[in-house]
């Protein structure tokens, strides 16, 4: 049977998650799938779960890796894989049954190089749902499908870094030359980046398919705090390589503002006692070095597409590290500030005060 798609797992130490993970792979609406498990040394189960679900699903093969990188076990599958399309969905994750028919034939109607989803976030512990890493639809053109000659200046604002959102075509990829960097965080941006801007046609489903754990101890991508410059690494050998194919200066402005996100994200990450070296290096390393080497020796207000984030960059770059961390708990204090004078939690509040007031009348615990 023609395969339509590889389904490409990488796993670590996700032995807790994993049987769901497969259960829903597994179950896919769409006929014609391959799933390659490419486990990252992991030191709990993990490996045996997946054994024992290849044993009962023969479309099922497990690739046991020394401990590197989830980017390495990507490569790996992507190595094997023989499917015309190819996801990369990570062992800890869950998806919607239908999402790979979703997502093939939207590939296949529009002839696209990648189709994009929206996904849920669920919350580990309370197992609370929603919908997050929507994809910034204002970004978009008119029209069924978008690349970066018709969208150059938005290409890379319109969906995240992630590969799991998306599938890609496998011959395309293998064509561009595009892999996952071997670094420990952050592996996925290159590829993203790479992949996004050098397509043709990308489209997209305005439909959350994925189911993105969050609130985990141990996860493909869990730890943020961990190798502050990995993030640096990636959008410096992503520029390189588009330098390289003579892209980048139609991207420039697209990748800064994708760059600026990234870096006071993970900044922010690391703004912790527990972190306080990393959170250092990182601040020092932005207000000195990272945006001239991507090309910028000076950002301008006109540069950056949302004024909060050039106010937020211009306290690294013109201040010291201590006042920036003064500057943020200040803007997470008038976060909380407006959340509390909210309508919305206001009426949520009196909303909540009703059964309490019940079952205190009913002699229950509130």
């Amino acid at each position: 049977m023609e395969k339509k798609v590889t389904v490409v797992v990488p796993s670590y130490n996700t032995e807790k998650q994993i049987e769901k993970c497969l259960d829903t792979i597994c179950a896919q609406t769409l006929s014609g799938i391959e799933i390659i498990v490419v486990d990252d040394g992991s030191t709990d189960n993990t490996v045996s779960v997946a054994e024992e679900y290849a044993k009962k699903d023969s479309r099922i093969s497990v690739i046991k890796n020394q401990h590197s990188n989830a980017g390495e076990a990507r490569n790996t599958g992507l190595d094997r894989a023989e499917g015309e399309y190819i996801v990369f969905w990570d062992s800890d994750d869950f998806f919607a049954l239908t999402a790979l028919e979703k997502l093939y034939k939207k590939c296949k109607a529009e002839n696209a190089d990648i189709c994009i989803c929206d996904a849920f976030h669920v919350d580990d512990k309370s197992g609370k749902r929603v919908l997050g890493n929507k994809n910034n639809y204002q970004y978009l053109v008119k029209g069924n499908t978008y690349n970066r000659k018709i969208n150059p200046d938005y290409i890379l604002n319109i969906t995240t870094n992630v590969p799991w959102n998306k599938m890609f075509r496998t011959g395309f990829i293998k064509d561009q030359g595009i892999r996952f960097q071997s670094i420990e965080r952050a592996n996925d941006a290159f590829f993203t980046m790479s992949a996004m801007t050098l397509a043709e046609r990308i489209t997209i489903i305005k439909d959350p398919l994925i189911y993105w754990r969050t609130n985990q101890k141990i996860s493909t991508t869990s730890d943020k705090s961990r190798s502050p410059m990995c993030v640096f690494k990636a959008f410096e050998e992503t520029e390189r390589f588009l330098e390289e194919r003579g892209v980048y200066d139609e991207v420039k402005k697209s990748f800064l503002n994708r760059a600026v996100d990234s870096y006071l994200y993970s900044l922010k990450c690391q703004k912790s006692l527990s972190t306080i070296d990393n959170f250092r290096e990182s601040f020092d390393y932005i207000k000195n070095e990272a945006f001239g080497k991507l090309g910028w020796d000076k950002i301008e207000p006109t540069d950056i597409y949302k004024q909060n984030k050039y106010e937020t960059l211009k306290h690294v770059t013109e201040g010291s590290y201590e006042e920036y961390m003064i500057f943020m708990e200040g803007e997470l204090q008038e976060k909380y500030n407006k959340t509390i004078n909210s309508k919305v939690y206001k009426l949520a509040k009196r909303i909540a005060w009703f059964p309490r007031m019940l079952r205190k009348r009913m002699g229950k615990k509130v």
